[in-house]
């Protein structure tokens, strides 16, 4: 009998599953191919025959292994969802991302982020030395991380670095794959993670040819250099056969280009083409990706890579292999439990962040279906409009970013009884450290990574493309770095993180009875994330790593991983308070858990921009403030909130005025403090949108709610509808005023650099297109005026300022 007539007969009979079959199959041809290099025909086929036979038996236990781990997972999972004091959806959403009430439950969020640092950490000193610079990647830097792919399929380069680096990704390859297989997580016959596929489907419809023939083309001519070993028929998961080459890839061209790619963890698109070892296999997976996939974002593609693996492996050990099933088999019961719900609960404000739809909607961004492009024409536009009102609309974010974050820092270290002295010197100590000396401890540790937006940052995409949204985001992202954005806020969470564990190593040697008594906010962490005396007994055990004096408790040394693990997201959770960062959950709002390029998707993205700083001090913060058990604990944890809240906003709005050419602003009325709320206690940058409404900032309120497509489709309507027209019918009009509001309020910048452009710039331009420039210059000062009391020191129209700042206008005349 034939090895595929005794397959089919033991899949029929239900010896054994379809895809075990299949999988079979699969390794029947696969060892054939291999034997025949070195055996005869017959040889060859018996060889393949017992080889398959074997990896049968083999596969034949591991399914019911992985089926009695997937069966433990659903009870793991049902139960946390059962006992839940807060019900069963919190019970689900706690398990997904971090506890709104600090429950300190396992959650995918919290292990993902674990899972990711270990990872960077295995793929060591690379990250930092392919990490573009300010203006993007060198032609070196490319050149090399190409030279990673040749490396992973086996061709020697020469490149010292690409080898090393090559090597560390191969290692990260099979710890993610054993780590995935030991959750239960079962391969297709045709998946690996060695290197992945994205295919660019906005690219695929451009460069593909007249209905994919130029795709199609392409790939055929590397099937028949012997690029592409064989391809895959992803229906049926099996080998295809070649007379199906063309079908198949008529079929992989449209779904690459109706589905966004296939951009979802591990999709299937990714894995029709079978890449030949050796340098052939590398030259086409090269050729092909730089026209259709990734271009030259090689490093990007890596990285990438890493997060979708430390994705996969979260929900697989915190969900279960299969985690779609499970959570489609609970999602029905959370829906019966809501509709029990009274009118009261119903109306909770916190059911925003907490309900069954959430629950759908946080499990689409974490599986990556949240992130698919459905619509790569508008997710284009809408996409690339955002991008250009981050460049421009966040000039000034790090004036709120450092005093907000040095208070929620503090906050978060004193609630974890942590001395705020200790964060402060850690802050000196990482700033007199070089930046690779402190990343690279960090990652020692196992507590932060090197950052990764480094590498999503400066490729050139494709040749052909000059403008794009890849370009906007590029602009958008040399914006937020260059004003120094991403370097505060990697540097602020590495420092609490490293501190945290510092607060340790100095308790290490108090048993649990005693740390109760010594520092009881430590304890109550241990105890929030359910660590037992009997668990702390064991990382005290753990060795001490100094450096430069200070001591950290090394959490990758305590003889217990899992152990490790809970430690370390513990005080990863606890860092989200520190720095304020949106999870999962937050996400989920922001984009509705709906793909890009949906209208419901764009809406939720345009709508939600600038509002995630918002969302994370609700779930964060003031959950944390109004989920105490008295009151009297709520006014423990709270005022030192609202407090520090109204001097962070206060020391915003005054850096802000002083970079931005106006005096201080009063500081002993109402209205001040009242903005000062508004920008610091839970609004962050998106408090600048909420002052701007109730001033003449020239857009109304509506328009800032709606987001930035909003407020440009409000911008162009008052240039084209009044503006416009009155020029065209000869009548007086400001257009040339509006047109550079317009263009002051559109151009990228920093905050160093604003008010030179403002006045430079801008004040010159308007005097050219504007007949009143001098009454507009001056109706800019009468409403500053009018409205808060200050002053320009830099009045507008003037190429040099006549003063400098008036630092006692912070007290009314």
């Amino acid at each position: 009998m034939s090895v595929l007539k005794c397959v089919t007969n033991l899949i029929e009979t239900g010896k054994i599953t379809k895809a075990l079959g299949d999988e079979a199959l699969a390794l029947y041809e696969r060892s054939k191919g291999e034997f025949q290099k070195n055996m005869g025909p017959a040889e060859a086929d018996a060889a393949a025959a017992l080889a398959t036979a074997r990896s049968m038996e083999a596969g034949a236990k591991r399914m019911k292994n992985d089926v009695a781990k997937q069966a433990i997972a659903f009870a793991n999972f049902e139960r946390t969802m059962i006992e839940h004091p807060d019900g069963p959806i919190a019970g689900v959403l706690d398990q997904l991302s971090q506890s709104l009430r600090s429950r300190g439950t396992r959650n995918v969020d919290a292990v993902r982020d674990d899972i990711w640092n270990q990872l960077s950490a295995k793929f060591g000193e690379s990250m930092e030395k392919y990490a573009p610079g300010l203006l993007g990647a060198s032609k070196a830097q490319i050149d090399s991380a190409k030279n990673i792919i040749r490396e992973v399929f086996g061709v020697s380069t020469g490149d010292n670095l690409a080898a090393g680096a090559a090597k560390s990704f191969g290692d990260v390859k099979v710890y993610g794959e054993d780590r995935a297989r030991a959750a239960g997580k079962n391969f297709e016959p045709n998946e690996n993670w060695r290197v992945p596929q994205p295919w660019n489907s906005e690219q695929v419809r451009k460069a593909g040819g007249k209905d994919g023939t130029d795709f199609v083309s392409d790939f055929m001519a590397e099937v028949d250099s012997g690029g592409i070993s064989r391809l895959w028929d992803t229906r049926t998961n099996l080998p295809a056969t070649r007379d199906q080459y063309d079908f198949i890839l008529k079929r992989a061209y449209a779904d690459i280009t109706g589905s966004g790619g296939g951009v979802g963890t591990f999709s299937p698109t990714q894995r029709t083409f079978e890449f030949a070892d050796g340098s052939a296999g590398a030259e086409a997976w090269l050729k092909l990706q730089g026209k259709y996939g990734v271009g030259d974002g090689v490093m990007n593609l890596l990285t990438g890579h890493m997060q979708k693996m430390a994705s996969e492996i979260a929900m697989a050990e915190v969900i279960g292999p299969n985690h779609r099933a499970i959570i489609s088999a609970v999602l029905p019961r959370l829906k019966a439990a809501e509709a029990q719900l009274s009118t009261a609960q119903r109306l909770n404000p916190v059911r925003l962040l907490e309900s069954a739809k959430m629950v759908e909607k946080t499990y689409a961004v974490q599986n990556g279906s949240a992130n698919v492009v459905d619509g790569p024409v508008m997710a284009g536009i809408l996409g690339g409009l955002r991008s250009i009102s981050t460049a421009a609309q966040l000039k000034g974010a790090i004036l709120s970013a450092i005093p907000g974050d040095s208070v929620t820092a503090g906050l978060a270290a004193n609630f974890n009884g942590m001395p705020v002295g200790r964060l402060i010197s850690g802050v000196i100590a990482d700033i007199q450290r070089s930046g690779a000396e402190s990343k690279n401890l960090a990652a020692r540790l196992h507590l932060t990574a090197h950052s990764a937006m480094d590498f999503s940052h400066g490729y050139r995409f494709f040749q052909d493309q000059v403008a794009g949204p890849a370009q906007l985001r590029f602009l958008a992202t040399t914006v937020v770095r260059a004003q120094g954005l991403q370097a505060w806020t990697e540097m602020m969470k590495r420092v609490f993180s490293m501190e945290f564990t510092g607060h340790l190593a100095d308790h290490v040697h108090l048993p649990f009875a005693e740390l109760q008594g010594v520092n009881r906010p430590l304890a109550n962490f241990l105890e929030r994330y359910q660590i037992s005396p009997a668990e702390w007994d064991t990382i005290r055990t753990a060795p001490l790593l100094e450096t430069n004096g200070t001591k950290f408790l090394d959490t990758s040394a305590i003889g217990d991983q899992r152990l490790g693990e809970k430690l370390r997201t513990g005080i990863n959770q606890e860092r989200r308070f520190a720095v304020l960062e949106p999870d999962s959950r937050s996400r989920a709002l922001t984009t509705g858990g709906h793909a890009q390029g949906t209208f419901a998707g764009e809406m939720h993205r345009s709508v939600g921009m600038f509002k995630s700083f918002t969302i994370s001090m609700a779930a964060t913060h003031m959950m944390r403030i109004f989920s105490q058990e008295t009151w009297g604990e709520m006014a423990r944890v709270g005022l030192p909130f609202m407090l520090t809240h109204f001097m962070v906003g206060a020391a915003a709005i005054q850096a802000k005025n002083l970079f931005y050419g106006k005096d201080p602003q009063a500081m002993d009325t109402p209205k001040f403090w009242v903005s000062a709320m508004a920008q610091g206690g839970g609004l962050g940058v998106y408090g600048d949108v909420i002052n701007s409404a109730f001033t003449k900032s020239g857009r109304s309120w509506q328009a800032e709610v709606a987001g930035p497509i909003g407020g440009i489709i409000e911008d162009v309507t008052k240039l084209s509808s009044s503006q416009i027209r009155k020029l065209y019918e000869g009548k007086d009009s400001n257009f040339g005023t509006e047109l550079v509001r317009v263009g002051r309020r559109y151009v990228p910048g920093t905050f160093y650099t604003r008010l030179a452009v403002d006045r430079l710039l801008f004040d010159n331009i308007q005097q050219l297109v504007d007949p009143d420039y001098r009454g507009s210059f001056r109706r800019m000062e009468q409403r500053l005026k009018e409205e808060t009391g200050q002053a320009y020191w830099w009045q507008p129209g003037d190429n040099a300022p006549a003063r400098g700042p008036n630092l006692g206008a912070v007290v009314s005349p």
